[in-house]
């Protein structure tokens, strides 16, 4: 039985819904013993949200979570602290999980040098007597040092959003703009092989970068920085393709964003790991849309859920179909034991929760009084024939999906107007039900676009 986690006990923030799990392709996907995430709240209503993506077993992966919960929170961010004050608690951080997690492998990093040496120093009656022995337990010793993570960590602090991460975990920032569009920023940096500042940083250490770029690894990893895995730090002089760099090539720095501000454009955030979008670009086969696409899903699953805390892992469960049938399909076996996390802050996309009690990591269900129903307008329109269809159209057209600042654009055309979705609501075939319909969207865009001389000549 694994040991319940401390950060299971920290206050949870009522507006988040996370799945976090070990998916294992035709096996149980909803495991409670695989979270690797926390989303808590601090008393003076600071927030604090973090994944961790495992690499090479869950063991440091969970060490480093809760350790960094421990540097984040003991003490928590102060209402005083200013904003260079919170990238420096963020920055120092990972520092001081890195360094803990260095220190807490002491003894076996110790005992591996001592089995090397003796390795080196047996004659051959010894070698024929003790050689396995020691091979099996440096295998051993190497299994653990190898343990990492990925990390993503995003606080909300006096109503600003700051984000840090290594590796490929993701933090994406849906809002709208002024034509109800919703918008898709990644506010974090893969750091990867495929990333040419992070190639040009290892050239400068003396690595032949298109031999790396081909391989697609760094020794036993395809990430370029991560927490953990001192195989691939202190030992990386072991590995024939980075072994003659001048530096440690993989490091442990984190990119750090923020202070964004939270206007009330901001809708939500979405944290996930690598193992949750590479399954959509694997299946739609568009890396540069995959962070469109994981909003898409999320959007239409707040609309077809009625419970906000069933909709990370009802995006998951969809993503996982999909995915299985794709490799069905194409006779693909997909890579077992892929730890998947999702986590969606709500900022008012949704009506807010109230933070007034805690809740269950393991258990997050509402309680009968709760609001157990999702409010928001439930027609969806793709491209009717509305003037705001037609201004999202030339949005779409115009090219300003720009790439190169991660942006994507979503229709999401919802009125003020919000309702209830209720699945235990009886249908009434003869029932008549209210107009809902409301054209202040229309009235408003048609303003604007008479003003900016974009009227079309069919409109008076």
């Amino acid at each position: 039985m694994i040991a319940r986690p401390w950060t299971d006990d920290l206050p949870k923030c009522r507006n988040t819904c996370v799945a976090s799990y070990l998916s294992q392709i035709g096996g149980n996907v909803n495991s409670t013993d695989d979270y690797l995430c926390f989303y808590c709240q601090t008393e003076d209503g600071s927030c604090l949200y973090g994944i961790f993506e495992p690499h090479n077993g869950l063991d440091a992966a969970r060490f480093i979570m809760q350790r960094m919960a421990v540097e984040m929170l003991l003490p928590p961010p102060s209402i005083s602290n200013s904003d260079e004050e919170i990238r420096d608690r963020l920055r120092n951080a990972f520092v001081s999980v890195e360094k803990a997690y260095i220190e807490n492998y002491d003894g076996m990093i110790a005992e591996r040098t001592s089995l090397q040496y003796r390795l080196q120093t047996l004659n051959e009656t010894q070698i024929s007597q003790n050689c396995d022995n020691i091979l099996s337990r440096l295998k051993e010793i190497d299994q653990h040092l190898s343990g990492g993570a990925t990390v993503v960590i995003a606080l909300v602090h006096n109503n600003k959003l700051f984000v840090a991460n290594v590796g490929e975990t993701r933090a994406l920032l849906c809002k709208t703009d002024d034509n109800a569009v919703l918008r898709v920023v990644q506010l974090t940096v893969d750091h990867s092989l495929n990333n040419e500042d992070e190639l040009l940083r290892l050239s400068q250490l003396g690595l032949d970068v298109n031999k790396l770029r081909n391989a697609q690894y760094l020794g036993n990893q395809s990430g370029t920085r991560c927490l953990g895995n001192y195989l691939v730090k202190g030992l990386y002089k072991a590995f024939p393709n980075i072994g003659m760099a001048a530096a440690e090539p993989v490091v442990a720095t984190p990119e750090i964003h923020g202070p964004i501000i939270l206007y009330e454009s901001c809708r939500f955030l979405v944290l996930v790991s690598a193992g949750v979008y590479k399954r959509i670009q694997e299946v739609r086969g568009c890396s540069e849309q995959t962070n469109k696409q994981l909003a898409q899903i999320i959007v239409e699953n707040f609309r077809k859920q009625t419970n906000f805390t069933k909709v990370s892992q009802s995006v998951l469960e969809e993503i996982e179909e999909e995915f299985v049938s794709y490799c069905t399909k194409n006779n693909l076996t997909p890579k077992s034991n892929t730890h998947v996390t999702l986590l969606i802050r709500n900022f008012n996309f949704l009506p807010p929760i109230p933070q007034n009690d805690t809740i269950n990591l393991r258990n997050p269900v509402q309680k009968p009084n709760e609001r157990s129903s999702v409010r928001f307008n439930p027609i969806v329109q793709s491209k009717s024939n509305t003037l705001l269809n037609e201004i999202d159209s030339e949005i779409y057209s115009s090219g300003t999906n720009d790439l190169e600042t991660n942006d994507s654009n979503i229709d999401t055309n919802r009125s003020n107007e919000s309702s209830d979705i209720s699945s235990c609501r009886p249908y009434d075939r003869d029932k008549r039900i209210k107009g809902y319909v409301d054209f202040s969207c229309y009235y408003e865009n048609v303003a604007k676009a008479r003003k900016n001389g974009t009227l079309p000549g069919f409109i008076k």
